[in-house]
């Protein structure tokens, strides 16, 4: 019985352990301890929300994001009768799935102890980067780790070509979730062109794109098709790209964003750690090449990716600490890099495997320790519960057929309510944006309102979108203004938020 327990407990230790860290970090984020949710997974709610109601994101939901994370959304709420939980349910097996493979890739290559010290630190990491769940760098996390694992074994002359279709596969189901988190696809490509070239293997380099291009294309292919028979393919066009270049070029000031933006990659070492494991990797390629032989490919394509990937966080010139979770895959295996240096040191100056588990439990029980107030912290900021009075106003005040617009970037409180927004820009930062938005967009957004009367209109004082105000100004665009301001009275304000109802004249 014992040795059948024991048999059991080494098949599934390292699942539970996994299992337990990302319910660690998921359940400050669970419905059960945080009430609202910020802003981007708002509008993702809602429109996970409206799908399942019929609606078609971009046709009928104006978001930037590609489709991916809507419907990620609608299938969380559709197996959770339109709860958070079921969307939760989803986080926690995507950064299962996640770690999982992070923790075999490691593992393989570096060992238990280095894949036990990576899987701790990014995960510690990601706790502070995951800014209230349900994001798109979150989703496309097992997406990264899943290509480092494929392309591991690149090298070896009967590497099935299946695989590099599958890697461009996910690479084009990561793009369509968010297109700057296809850094570790590019860095792949990267080093198969400098690889085969090397050593004039051209045919085989061609075949390989070719199969990586096929896999990519066919996730581009079959949204193109599906927005083209729902007859949005020009809206989808326009919010998923037509307006995220022109986001780029609103936001020019890059470097100093992305260096004020690392802190939540310092507070538990992973940046330190990953650092020095990223000067030991170069070194091992000029120096040890022969120590790495088997995972080169790995770690060739880790050294590549960490710098493509700081460019794309630094793209859109305004940092935010999700951001940075495309990082995690390059930096947990550098991590453990540093860790296994550590681990072959004590080898070499004769310290015994006891010793060896003490210094290593001691090293895991640090980091705990110093990460626990943190922790805490992080987990006490969700439960604020900062758009309930509006939550609770809104309800109190409409019922379910009543349409409500948030003037601002609050689409989270149309989710909680269950108001529809009168119109598809359910947030106006578009409408602000210059060389994107034209008039068309701005007598869309207000006809909607002007024909659908929503019952009320909530300014919630967003910096750059004033209330009745456009960046553009035309006799047509002022009449309809007018027109609101004359149907719309002021009510009461909701904390910092007003308040307007409409009124039949």
């Amino acid at each position: 019985m014992k040795t059948k327990l024991r048999n059991i407990l080494n098949i599934i230790w390292d699942k539970l352990l996994i299992a337990f860290g990302v319910l660690c970090v998921l359940l400050p984020t669970s419905p059960r301890y945080m009430n609202s949710t910020y802003r981007d997974s708002g509008v993702f709610l809602y429109t996970g929300w409206r799908i399942l109601n019929g609606g078609l994101p971009y046709r009928d939901i104006w978001d930037h994001k590609p489709p991916v994370i809507f419907y990620i959304n609608a299938l969380g709420l559709a197996i959770a009768n339109n709860s958070r939980w079921g969307v939760w349910l989803i986080e926690f097996v995507a950064l299962f799935l996640a770690a999982y493979i992070g923790f075999r890739l490691i593992k393989k290559s570096l060992g238990p102890y280095s894949a036990i010290f990576s899987l701790l630190l990014w995960l510690l990491t990601l706790v502070f980067t995951i800014e209230g769940g349900n994001l798109t760098t979150e989703y496309t996390l097992p997406l990264q780790f899943a290509a480092l694992l494929l392309v591991y074994d690149a090298n070896k002359s009967d590497f099935p070509n299946w695989r590099w279709f599958l890697i461009g596969l996910i690479g084009g189901i990561a793009f369509f979730t968010k297109q700057t988190t296809i850094g570790i696809w590019i860095a792949i490509i990267l080093y198969l062109t400098f690889q085969r070239l090397q050593f004039h293997q051209v045919k085989r380099w061609i075949s390989e794109l070719l199969f990586i291009i096929a896999g990519g294309l066919t996730i581009c292919i079959g949204w193109v098709i599906f927005f083209g028979l729902h007859h949005a393919l020009p809206q989808f066009w326009s919010a998923a790209f037509e307006f995220n270049y022109y986001y780029l070029i609103v936001n020019t000031n890059r470097l100093k964003p992305l260096l004020d933006g690392l802190a939540p990659l310092l507070k538990v070492g992973l940046l330190q750690f990953s650092m020095m494991g990223y000067v030991a990797g170069i070194i091992l390629i000029f120096f040890k090449k022969s120590i790495i032989k088997d995972w080169s490919p790995l770690l060739l394509v880790g050294l590549i990716d960490l710098p493509i990937e700081l460019l794309l966080i630094s793209t859109s010139g305004k940092i935010f600490a999700q951001y940075y979770m495309t990082l995690l895959p390059s930096l947990a295996i550098f991590a453990g890099l540093m860790f296994w240096v550590f681990l072959s040191a004590l080898s070499s100056w004769g310290i015994g495997n006891t010793a060896k588990k003490i210094f290593i439990t001691s090293i895991v029980g640090i980091f705990l320790w110093t990460s626990y107030a943190p922790y805490i912290n992080q987990a006490n900021s969700y439960q604020s519960g900062w758009d309930e009075p509006a939550i609770k106003y809104v309800e109190s005040v409409t019922s379910p057929d009543d349409q409500v617009l948030l003037w601002g970037n609050e689409t989270s409180v149309n989710y909680f309510t269950k108001r529809r927004s009168p119109t598809r820009f359910v947030y106006q930062y578009p409408l602000y944006i210059n060389g994107y938005v034209n008039e068309q967009m701005i007598m869309e957004f207000l006809r909607d309102i002007i024909n659908n009367h929503p019952r009320l209109i909530i300014d919630t004082k967003t910096p750059g979108q004033p209330i009745f105000d456009f960046p553009i100004h035309t006799k047509v665009i002022e009449a309809s203004i007018a027109n609101l301001k004359y149907h719309y009275r002021f009510v009461e304000n909701v904390g910092d938020w007003s308040v307007y109802e409409y009124v039949e004249r």
